[in-house]
């Protein structure tokens, strides 16, 4: 596959050939792009993740659960 007209590099001015990828001059702006993307799933995770925690540690404080605890180590 074949994206430019060059047929060996052997030689080449690249000066004179011009862009030889697609979209150039982007970069920087694809760069923020992902680093907002990358951002934005790190706060939403740990979001998620603190919402989980404080389930599991509500769900341990429960006086139902203590008692269960308490009971269980009771008879070991």
């Amino acid at each position: 596959m074949s994206t430019t007209q060059v047929t060996t590099w052997a030689g080449a001015d690249l000066s004179q050939i011009g862009p030889i990828y697609p979209m150039v001059g982007t970069e920087f702006i694809l760069f923020l792009i992902g680093l907002a993307f990358w951002l934005l799933f790190h706060v939403i995770q740990a979001k998620i993740e603190k919402k989980e925690f404080e389930a599991d540690e509500a769900a341990a404080r429960s006086p139902e659960r203590l008692k269960r605890v308490f009971e269980e180590e009771a008879h070991e």
